[in-house]
């Protein structure tokens, strides 16, 4: 769920809606809080404009060095990600016709966002 906006936040209670925003080449701050606790996404969403923010986790989702350690090479450097990536609403409001199998906490959009290299 979506932390605090910083400043006032000019959410719109829009109905919610798998909706492509496509590319956004501003708006959005990455924020690297180092291998342990990944990069950071944040901004407002391009649809309903609630302050949403995305972890992004250094290293392959869901390896944990597993095979590393199987073969005794121990848990592998964590990768930085970097490059494109798709970001979705988590803005943390209940928005009107939100289905109950929507496993996003938002109002359904998605935008792509540049990470740093």
């Amino acid at each position: 769920m979506a932390e605090a906006a910083p400043g006032i936040e000019s959410h719109k209670s829009i109905d919610y809606r798998v909706w492509d925003h496509g590319p956004q080449p501003s708006g959005f701050t990455v924020t690297d809080n180092g291998a342990d606790g990944g990069l950071e996404v944040s901004g407002t969403c391009p649809a309903c404009h609630g302050w949403t923010v995305t972890p992004w986790p250094y290293g392959a989702v869901g390896s944990k060095g597993v095979l590393g350690s199987l073969l005794g090479r121990g848990a592998p450097a964590p990768t930085r990600p970097a490059g494109r990536r798709t970001v979705y609403c988590e803005c943390g409001h209940l928005h009107p016709n939100r289905p109950e199998t929507a496993w996003d906490y938002g109002c359904g959009a998605f935008w792509t966002v540049e990470l740093p290299s």
